[in-house]
């Protein structure tokens, strides 16, 4: 025993794997001791050949690797465990059917305060009446929704840090009590933050000597946890060169970041992506799934007219018409009143071409007056009755649509100070001229102007009027066909239309064709943003915001998405919990 102790004092022996052989008997005790020191196995003579190769065979296995905290969490995930997870510093997780649902934690409240939510003369002056967290509402010291949000917040912060720590826990069956309020946290979520996180200590070097060789593919189960996740840009990209033949060391290529390692090792730790000795193709979904919020932006090709077919036609003007001539009703035959109706839109039509927003109300900007051209224009739309439009069909009632489209656009115009200001200024600027010289440029400058004033206003129908009319006289305009696809996007009239969000991606796609538009990218970040794809939202905004550093809608998407992983969104619990 004494030359055990001196062997367990020397640095370079301490890990020097001990057999004791003895034919003293000293009992169980002396056994149990020598374990302590490091001692593989204790054997009282007298004892057999194998006993004894046992032993060493035993002594030279490797030790054990301690099992990680992500494991454990994989583990309670997968098979949907229930339980107590205890981690350092007192705090108790409760994990409800492989979740986990709530905490308690003396650290909680010193959370609060260092985060300015919580002070220390609040606490003195209003203690919680019991203990738990629940109290500190029933106090008056945070709102419910405060205390549910910061509760998430703790818990995700307490757990992720674990992980990157490879924190010891321990995890009973007994559920206990759970604490008031719920805090609900999604596994797989937090365990890809904690890859993120993690990904400047990830050893891209051990990852390749182990798995460099092995070809990774998507499994079934990365279908069903893919939309559960919030990928990034860069990870996406990673993931479209899965299932292609490609070796994780050509996956990941001489330029791939530590990040992309880290989530291709968590994804194959989930079991999303199966690691292969051979090249196989990518599994598909087990499921009926309708699509999946993390994948590439899909550009859009604009569509050839040629291959619209009838009901692509009807899908597109059908709103548009029960707008007009509502939804019931079929026209009669034409009588001669309904002819001469016909034959006034067609002059009002020509009437309109090649004048100013004041020549089609007879008027001209030195005498202007509000109540002239309110009576003017009222007096043109009483002309274009409801009933009188039913009695149209075909290229004459696109032509009425045209001619009232134009007279509202000039209306609106006009009688908006600031939009009538910028009209006025174009007008006189000498750059383009009145003389017959460049009129559709400066028409389309005109009707560009007039929809940002209305998308300014929120008026949205008359925003895509007014650009549609900008693009048809300049359709290689990059701000232009950006700006007609964001009015499209945001008219009411267009929500839920399959073929007006893909009018939106060409447009844009266009745009960016057409050169590098800071709103376009913009615009797009915040479809993307809308579909809940916030990690190729941000790589848009990023793009708009490196092109114009003060570009309003990419610094607004951006403050969002911000709020967005800094409290996780509020509203998720309620919609989770009701």
């Amino acid at each position: 025993m004494e030359v055990l102790q001196r062997l367990r004092r020397t640095p370079s022996l301490q890990a020097l794997p001990v057999i004791i052989m003895t034919g003293v008997y000293r009992g169980e005790g002396y056994a149990r001791a020598a374990e302590k020191l490091g001692v593989k196995a204790y054997l009282e003579k007298p004892f057999c050949k194998d006993e004894f190769l046992q032993a060493v065979g035993s002594a030279l296995e490797p030790a054990p690797r301690p099992r990680e905290l992500a494991d454990l969490l994989i583990e309670v995930f997968r098979e949907g465990k229930s339980g107590t997870l205890e981690l350092p510093g007192g705090t108790r997780v409760a994990l409800v059917g492989g979740e986990a649902a709530g905490f308690s934690s003396p650290q909680f409240i010193p959370f609060l305060v260092s985060a300015g939510h919580l002070t220390r003369a609040d606490l003195e002056s209003y203690p919680p009446g019991r203990p738990g967290k629940l109290p500190l509402t029933e106090s008056g010291l945070l709102t419910l929704d405060d205390l549910q949000e910061q509760s998430r917040l703790f818990l995700s912060k307490c757990l992720v840090e674990a992980v990157l720590q490879n924190h010891p826990a321990t995890l009973s069956p007994e559920a206990g009590a759970v604490e008031l309020p719920l805090a609900p946290v999604l596994l797989p979520r937090l365990l890809h933050q904690a890859a993120r996180g993690g990904a400047d200590r990830f050893s891209m070097e051990g990852f390749l000597n182990g798995c460099g060789a092995l070809y990774p593919v998507r499994t079934t189960e990365y279908f069903r946890l893919a939309n559960l996740l919030n990928m990034g840009r860069e990870e996406i990209e990673l993931l479209q060169q899965l299932g292609r033949g490609a070796t994780t060391a050509q996956v990941l290529g001489s330029g791939a970041s530590r990040g992309q390692g880290a989530f291709l090792d968590f994804l194959a730790r989930m079991g999303m992506v199966s690691l292969e000795a051979f090249p196989a193709a990518d599994q598909q979904a087990d499921f009926p799934q309708k699509r999946l919020l993390n994948r590439p932006i899909e550009e859009v090709a604009e569509p050839d007219s040629d291959s619209m077919s009838f009901e692509d036609l009807v899908d597109e003007v059908s709103d548009s018409v029960e707008l007009v001539v509502g939804e019931t009703g079929m026209a009669a035959p034409l009588s001669a009143s309904e002819i001469d109706f016909e034959q006034e839109v067609q002059r009002d039509y020509a009437a309109i071409q090649d004048k100013n927003y004041y020549e089609i109300f007879s008027m001209t900007q030195g005498n202007f007056s509000f109540a002239s051209l309110k009576e003017a224009y009222f007096a043109k739309t009483r002309e274009y009755s409801p009933e009188k439009f039913m009695q149209l069909s075909g290229a004459t009632l696109s032509r009425a649509q045209d001619v009232l489209s134009h007279y509202a656009n000039a209306y609106n115009t006009l009688s908006s100070v600031v939009a009538k200001e910028r009209y006025d200024e174009m007008l006189n600027a000498d750059s383009i001229g009145l003389d017959g010289k460049r009129d559709d440029e400066l028409q389309a400058r005109i009707q560009f102007q007039s929809g940002k004033v209305f998308l300014e206003m929120e008026d949205y129908s008359n925003a895509e009027r007014a650009l549609q009319d900008a693009y048809t006289l300049d359709p290689q305009d990059a701000e232009t066909s950006a700006y007609l696809a964001w009015s499209i996007y945001k008219n009411p009239s267009s929500r839920g239309s399959r073929m007006a969000l893909e009018k939106c991606r060409m447009l844009l796609s266009k745009s960016l064709q057409m050169g590098r538009c800071a709103e376009a990218f913009a615009f797009r970040g915040w479809i993307l943003l809308d579909e809940g794809r916030d990690g190729l939202a941000e790589g848009e905004f990023l793009k708009a915001l490196k092109l114009s550093p003060q570009e309003q809608h990419a610094l607004g998407g951006m403050r969002l998405i911000k709020e967005r992983r800094e409290a996780e969104k509020k509203g998720l619990f309620k919609r989770i919990f009701g």
